[in-house]
């Protein structure tokens, strides 16, 4: 078993240049995944020019190219919370956000020329209780009419139409959604950048910034070696997610990086798995420690993700975990080899709502992926980038929002052990009275 991502077989993260010829850049991005290259390109696009993009690993090996791969725009709470936390109006545009995420991101994926699997085929939203069920049901009622036609709630006794388990009191599938290959995505982002002229430079760290009489002059350190680098940027935009480093202590406080596990099974026969999963839909659940799958690009493979453990361990101490999830799920696999395991880091913040925008020292930042990130964050990037450019009413929306910081934290999330103890119960607890 391998513990490198399934998806680096076909599209191995490369290296960026590795050594500067120019000190200055009209702006500089610390971060190459989908939010960061999805900035310098929208900014490109726009006539910029000097676009450097730096990061301490390789192209895209953050968590853009060893996720599930599922696409979609959902929120993680209604409106109506929205609305509580940050009012009516701020709320509308926040789901406005949300609701544009994957047009955009088909529509930038449209102008790419390397392929990376697009699969329009659907996704499937288990509903772990049937009280989560009502939500769900709830939910798409609360929808106008015209968006109500790409859901279909899928019954009880009707699941093992679309999903052949047992362990879910219902479903919605949403036809209007799909997957891709994530690291075919981030690599296809990259050669767009570099094509309108974006420099892309790996192996640096980024170890903070000062005010220059114009813009910032970033620290930067190499990873390998310990050579030092200056930059000095008009702009400098942080768009790290789970892997920002204690040099950003303003963006540690407020954003919580979790250990996210994936395995690839090995090749099963193609009839059983379009029986189990039909269509090669991607799937996820209500739970609290949810499970989230699909079949790989040709088929033949299950990749089961889900939060596995909440302490730090290896990717074989996170296959055990998924392995029994994914027997759980579907008892059929009981016994299939696995061919990969790995993990990487998802990045949340306290009220589950993406945030981009502006520090006090006028550092750009955008953050919080919240595990679900591929649309999300390459629509995020592109709004950031028209913040940046200052095209008016740009600072709305996830941008501007509030961004809420736990007080006594430091970038350590000591307490996910304890979170995934009551999320244990609470799923639990669900089926209990259910």
């Amino acid at each position: 078993m391998k513990t490198t991502p399934f998806w680096w077989e076909e599209a191995e993260p490369q290296h960026g240049e590795r050594s500067f010829d120019r000190t200055d850049c009209a702006v500089l991005i610390v971060g190459s995944g989908y939010s960061g290259l999805s900035a310098a390109i929208t900014l490109a696009e726009a006539g910029q020019t000097g676009i450097m993009v730096v990061d301490s690993l390789r192209i895209g090996e953050g968590a853009s190219s060893r996720n599930g791969g599922q696409i979609g725009n959902a929120a993680k709470f209604t409106e109506a919370q929205a609305a509580a936390r940050f009012g009516d109006k701020r709320a509308r545009e926040i789901m406005d956000d949300y609701a544009r995420s994957m047009p955009f991101m088909l529509a930038r994926g449209a102008t790419l020329k390397d392929p990376f699997d697009l699969n329009l085929c659907g996704t499937i939203t288990g509903a772990h209780s049937r009280k989560d069920m009502a939500r769900l049901r709830q939910g798409r009622d609360r929808l106008p009419p015209d968006q109500r036609q790409s859901y279909e709630i899928i019954d009880e006794m009707q699941v093992p139409r679309v999903l052949k388990t047992s362990i879910y009191r219902g479903a919605v599938v949403r036809h209007d959604q799909g997957n891709i290959h994530p690291a075919k995505y981030v690599r296809a982002l990259a050669n767009r950048a570099r094509e309108l002229g974006v420099r892309i430079f790996t192996g640096w760290r980024y170890l903070g910034a000062r005010r220059a009489s114009q813009g910032h002059i970033a620290q930067l350190g190499a990873v390998q070696g310990g050579e030092a680098a200056e930059i000095r940027a008009d702009r400098i935009l942080l768009a790290m997610n789970g892997y920002v480093g204690p040099e950003v202590p303003w963006l540690r406080k407020r954003t919580i990086p979790v250990q996210s596990y994936m395995i690839a099974t090995e090749e099963m026969p193609f009839d059983l798995l379009e029986s189990l999963i039909p269509g090669n839909r991607a799937v996820g659940d209500t739970k609290h420690i949810l499970y989230y799958f699909r079949r790989s690009p040709d088929g033949k493979r299950i990749l089961f993700g889900g939060r596995a453990r909440f302490r730090t361990s290896t990717e074989e101490e996170g296959a055990a975990g998924l392995r029994r999830f994914m027997e759980h799920t579907f008892p059929e696999t009981r016994g299939v080899g696995l061919s990969h395991a790995w993990l990487g880091n998802v990045c949340f913040a306290y009220d589950f709502c993406s945030h981009g925008g502006r520090m006090e020292d006028g550092v750009y930042y955008v953050s919080c992926c919240n595990g679900g990130g591929i649309s999300n964050q390459t629509h995020l990037g592109h709004r950031i980038a028209e913040y940046m450019l200052g095209k008016p009413g740009t600072d709305r929306g996830v941008i501007g929002s509030h961004f809420p910081k736990l007080y006594f934290y430091n970038g350590n999330p000591w307490f996910l052990p304890m979170v995934g103890t009551w999320y244990r119960f609470l799923d639990r607890s669900a089926r209990w009275f259910d």
